[in-house]
């Protein structure tokens, strides 16, 4: 098993959530020659499993592999995200990518890591749910108890921001949390004039 990496070690607070930030790091640092792993629910790392030699073949037998290990955990912000890296340029560059990803992701609306406020008001699943229901969690954590099915025709209403996930009431009158980035804002009036504004916080 592994040590954990102590050369460098960044820590930080994202709005996307967990399952995001373990697929940026798959995306990013898990590429060859590294290799992404997952070590438990809320820990996961890029290790190394090749290196060039001397003279350019590549060796998989890897003595001490160099690695980036990511902990994500929910916070009321948010999620609380640890990356840490071996020495070495690989894994730095690698974690670098992973937490300028995340943190300046935040502040840009082009990616889908953008920082994201649901106002109160209407709001429906996002198109990826038509056909399949979402359940409503009954408790503002991921991994709780679900309750009454959701469709992207339901009736829901955003009650107010609980970091990632947001608290909804439904056309029922039953009250849970749904995860913000499954949600977007539904405008009262489905016109062209409308557009714009939903773009602004969606």
């Amino acid at each position: 098993m592994l040590g954990r990496p102590r050369a460098h070690t960044w820590r930080f607070v994202t709005p996307a959530p967990a399952r995001e930030v373990f697929a940026a790091t798959e995306q990013v640092a898990g590429t060859p020659p590294y290799r992404f792993e997952v070590l438990g629910p809320d820990v996961a790392r890029a290790v190394e499993v090749a290196r060039r030699g001397f003279f350019g073949q590549w060796r998989r037998r890897v003595p001490r592999p160099r690695q980036v290990r990511v902990e994500a955990r929910p916070v009321a912000a948010g999620t609380e995200v640890l990356v840490e890296s071996s020495a070495g340029a690989s894994p730095t560059s690698r974690a670098l990518q992973v937490v300028q990803l995340l943190s300046r992701g935040a502040r840009d609306k082009r990616t889908i890591y953008r920082e994201r406020i649901i106002p109160p008001g209407p709001v429906s699943l996002v198109a990826s749910w038509a056909g399949m229901p979402y359940r409503l969690l009954l408790e503002p954590r991921v991994d709780g108890p679900r309750g009454e099915a959701i469709l992207t025709a339901s009736r829901i209403t955003a009650i107010a921001d609980h970091g990632t996930l947001v608290e909804v009431r439904l056309g029922s009158g039953a009250e849970g949390y749904v995860e913000k980035d499954q949600l977007v804002p539904a405008p009262a009036e489905a016109t062209r004039e409308a557009q714009p504004r939903i773009a602004t916080l969606g």
